[in-house]
């Protein structure tokens, strides 16, 4: 097997620009190009290295435990972070990516010159890899091996899907974060095998436990593992005490809060509940919280499908939605059924509650960084002072941080009912390509074929844009 180092010699050789000088005298753009460049000159120089990973996993796969055991470690995992400093689960990361590139086989690896055969696009030599068109974005630097060996488990989990749904991971591999894919490929799973989801989530049950274990010096350690559905109401409530304790430091102008206070109101919450429950004669204690958790009507109707609920990432078998909904505290929505009207026009200045449920069913949570719906508010897009309507097309969630980032940094956003999108400032993106950003962004619709429009939105028209550059052409 033959891999050729072309591509990280021209990558290295493109970084090789941004040298010569202290990285302080670089412009902000240039530092971000001279950081993008690094990166994926760390992601083509993966590729040889995970070839090599899977040689040494091949040749340790033998009696005695074969080469990693003659030099000292248990396994070709250990072997392999050693050497590259990482940890087992990257080395597995490296294996699989090796294994997925044709590395292992009993021809072996040869590392050419750089007009060695088997360059960036043809899968790095060897036969044909099952997933070619995941190969060919590792061999080009598009994706991380980290990346790359979760869409091969995914893709595996569901014996490879569909003849579409590897391009539409591997472009999804491409524009999302490690965390948001990991996010994408749970739910594929789930969607894919309704039966095997719900017998994990029924396994998961019942492991849940709590722990409190009182230490020598008197504080008292508390451990434990929860299953979706109990994580919710708690992850809610938790979540809804925090966003309320630091508004209530900024409105009362106690400037940025210590290191550590978000944990210490999660601790004086669970006291608070605690003291509640031991005089429950009194009222509620803390701010109130809804827990939404939200089921397609066929998928109801059927008792076949999965569903969602604000407050966790992971997906819910019908039953389990069924079962969360007839609980006080809980929202149930029914997507595709009767529901509230949700358009109030300029009769209203704040958004309704109704209108932030829609707005949570569309965006998912913070519709630019994905953060949960109990951290956001639902802001106009184009201000209400400045005409604008407080409906579902001039509405989107944010999260603080991303509200101010939108707003200073000349960020535009377009919204329909049904779907959101940002369009960045010149000095991020010169061409201003938007992006899709709300629970679409993270979505992978199995039933459509590569290379068309999504069932989850579409190209909306804009409704009205914020920051310092208004753009009046809809996304492309």
């Amino acid at each position: 097997m033959e891999i050729s180092l072309a591509a990280v010699t021209d990558a290295v050789e493109a970084l090789r620009a941004f040298t010569g000088g202290p990285v302080t005298d670089l412009s902000e753009d240039e530092l971000a190009r001279a950081h993008a460049t690094a990166a994926r000159v760390v992601r083509l120089a993966q590729v040889p290295a995970a070839v090599l990973a899977t040689e040494i996993a091949r040749r340790s796969d033998g009696a005695g435990g074969g080469m990693a055991r003659r030099r000292g470690e248990r396994n070709a995992a250990r072997l392999v972070a050693k050497h590259t400093g990482g940890s087992t689960r990257d080395a597995h990361d490296q294996i699989t990516v090796g294994q997925l590139l044709g590395g292992g086989d009993d021809a072996g690896a040869d590392f050419g010159g750089n007009d060695a055969p088997g360059g960036p696009g043809d899968g790095a030599g060897g036969g044909a890899p099952r997933y070619p068109r995941l190969a060919a974005a590792v061999t080009s630097g598009a994706v991380s091996a980290a990346k790359a060996a979760l869409v091969v488990r995914t893709l595996d989990d569901i014996d490879g899907g569909d003849d579409g749904i590897e391009a539409r991971l591997v472009a999804k591999a491409i524009r999302l974060t490690l965390d948001e894919l990991r996010k994408v490929c749970v739910q594929v799973v789930a969607l894919w095998n309704h039966r095997r989801h719900e017998e994990r989530e029924k396994a998961m049950r019942g492991q849940r436990h709590l722990t409190l274990t009182e230490q020598a010096d008197g504080m008292v350690t508390l451990s434990g593992r929860l299953d979706p559905a109990s994580a919710a109401p708690i992850t809610a409530w938790l979540d809804a005490q925090v966003r309320a304790g630091f508004a209530a430091r900024r409105d009362a102008g106690l400037g940025r809060a210590e290191p550590g206070e978000a944990g210490r109101m999660r601790i004086d919450a669970l006291v608070d509940l605690a003291r509640h429950g031991m005089r429950c004669d009194r009222p509620g204690s803390g701010v109130s919280t809804t827990v939404v958790v939200r089921i397609g009507l066929k998928d109801l109707t059927t008792g076949v499908g999965i569903g969602s609920c604000d407050a966790i990432s992971t997906p819910l078998t019908v039953s389990q939605v069924r079962a969360m909904a007839v609980d006080s505290g809980w929202l149930p929505v029914v997507l595709g059924g009767a529901s509230q009207p949700l358009d109030v026009g300029r009769a209203r200045r704040f958004f309704t509650p109704a209108q932030r449920v829609a707005l949570a069913e569309r965006d998912g949570g913070c519709a630019f960084c994905h953060a949960p719906v109990a951290w956001c508010d639902a802001h106009h897009i184009r201000p209400w002072s400045a005409g604008g309507r407080s409906d579902l097309a001039n509405g989107v969630l944010l999260c603080t941080r991303c509200h101010h980032r939108i707003h200073d940094d000349g960020w535009t956003v377009h919204a329909t009912d049904t779907a959101v999108w940002f369009t960045p400032p010149a000095t991020v993106d010169p061409a201003r390509t938007p992006r899709q950003g709300g629970r679409a962004a993270l979505h992978l619709d199995l039933a459509t074929a590569p290379g068309t429009t999504p069932t989850s939105g579409g190209t909306p028209t804009p409704a009205a844009t914020t920051g310092a550059h208004p753009t009046h052409a809809p996304p492309r």
